[in-house]
């Protein structure tokens, strides 16, 4: 792959009135264009403020292990120590015998800081396909069949790779070419903010499969994260727990909370985000416009509690219950007014009359990705606006609510001082208390990405970074 040219200026003019009819151009990235398609798609990359990424799997392994936790009488720091260490033994157990199906991946570059955010975006859906075997599990399958994954494409049309084994290395020249890890390379060369959602998962399955073998402990992997991305990784569950206290944190409410407040903030003249998008002229059969941020029609139904704290119901398709998003944003928004609703919600307008759900391409790793973009672009508009909630310093009005967040609030006052030094885009700094820092399920402060002193860098990610060095002098 030849490095592109200069990329072409992005328009002067951001149209972002009625976001209802703006449709997301999604370049669908196959074995048979990419090719054609990696200028673009390194231009993208290589001038990015910030990149959003996001991953779909084939599996994610025990759930339970997932999420486990310690309870017993030594101290508090050890348990969760010894949590968080038997999570991630969870975590590269499945990243070694589980894929990575699709990337997503949606480059953000800030075209002007103020008044108001102005940003050029260009998102990428990359079909994969794994050379090594891998489990799929009959969950995850059947959950990505019904929200519009093509397994017969992607068997037929994925880009190869090739996971990561402890005798293998990396960036050096194949008979088989690896694009992917190229373009890994290439966003860690591009030292921008790295932008995620619930990221913990997605960037050890990336370190698996597109990097090096998966180190044998997590605080040598967070040692080797934060070496990686120096310019710093947000994501932004993390962002909305501990800064915004959203009632739910799943993404497509984040993406759909969002999409309302900025709706709000352009019609009554507030700030707001200011966004254009790359035409695709020279790629443009391979195109797809996605509609993110029409509102679904009201169901009619009762909504499903699960579905709309969660963002998942067992029952998924089955359940009686509207899984309306829209109408869980709404019901929170009463609940927390206080206003006393009797089963279901007001009705949405919408331009949407036929009773039917809006297809967002939600859980589509390029649009998954768009929506995290969109997600963290707000929220820094929105925390600049509220500078004592983004320093922490917003008292609570009850003391239950103060001691509920007391101990977050103290860990990410903590975590802002360290993070002073990490060079963000002007646009995001509003996020700088949540730069590096993971959420963990279950558990009331985050990971930070901070290797301690008593850690260093793993031998194989010292090598990697040797080798992408190497090769982008030549």
């Amino acid at each position: 792959m030849t490095d592109p040219a200069p990329p072409p200026p992005p328009p002067t003019k951001a149209p972002t009135k009625g976001l209802s009819e703006t449709k997301v151009p999604v370049v669908q990235v196959l074995a048979s264009n990419i090719k054609e398609v990696w200028p673009s798609l390194i231009h993208s990359v290589k001038y990015a403020s910030f990149i959003a990424i996001d991953l779909e799997l084939s599996g994610l392994g025990d759930r339970k292990l997932l999420m486990k936790k310690h309870y017993t009488s030594t101290s508090a720091q050890r348990n969760f120590q010894r949590s968080v260490d038997d999570r991630y033994t969870a975590i590269v157990e499945a990243a070694k015998t589980r894929s990575v199906l699709a990337l997503g991946v949606s480059c953000w570059r800030v075209t002007r800081d103020e008044p108001e955010p102005e940003y050029y975006v260009q998102t990428y859906n990359i079909l994969l396909l794994s050379r090594d075997n891998y489990t799929v599990e009959p969950d995850a399958l059947q959950f990505l069949v019904e929200h519009g994954f093509d397994f017969n494409k992607q068997y037929k049309e994925g880009v190869s790779y090739t996971p990561s084994t402890e005798d293998m290395i990396v960036f050096k020249e194949k008979k088989s070419p690896e694009p992917i890890r190229d373009l890994f390379a290439a966003i860690l060369q591009a030292k921008c903010p790295v932008v995620t959602h619930n990221g913990l998962i997605d960037l050890a399955f990336m370190y698996q499969s597109f990097y090096a073998p998966l180190p044998p402990t997590m605080s040598i992997f967070v040692a080797d994260l934060q070496d990686m991305f120096k310019s710093g990784i947000l994501d932004t569950k993390c962002v909305a727990e501990f800064l915004i206290r959203e009632t739910a944190t799943y993404l497509e409410y984040l993406f759909r909370k969002s999409s309302k407040r900025m709706r709000d903030a352009v019609s009554s003249g507030k700030p707001h985000i200011n966004l254009s998008f790359s035409e695709h002229r020279a790629i443009n059969q391979w195109v797809n416009y996605v509609e993110c941020f029409a509102s679904d029609v009201s169901s009619g139904r009762d909504l499903c509690e699960t579905y709309a704290n969660h963002g998942y119901c067992k029952e998924g398709k089955k359940c009686p219950k509207s899984h309306n998003v829209d109408e869980a944003i709404i019901s929170h928004d009463h609940k927390s007014k206080k206003h006393k609703t009797e089963g279901k919600v007001p009705p949405i307008k919408s331009k949407h009359s036929n009773g039917d759900a809006v297809d967002t391409g939600c859980h589509r790793a390029g649009v998954d990705a768009f929506m995290t973009g969109f997600i963290v672009a707000n929220y820094a508009v929105y925390l600049k606006a509220h500078p004592k909630k983004a320093k922490g310093e917003e008292e609570e009005k009850t003391s239950s609510k103060k001691s509920h967040y007391q101990s977050r609030d103290n860990h990410m006052s903590v975590t802002l001082e360290e993070n002073r030094d990490i060079p963000l885009p002007l646009v995001l700094d509003p996020c700088r208390r949540a730069v590096n820092c993971l959420t963990l399920s279950g558990k009331n402060i985050p990971l930070k990405v901070m290797k301690s002193a008593f850690v260093k860098p793993s031998a194989a990610h010292m090598r990697q970074q040797h080798e992408i060095i190497k090769k982008s002098a030549k």
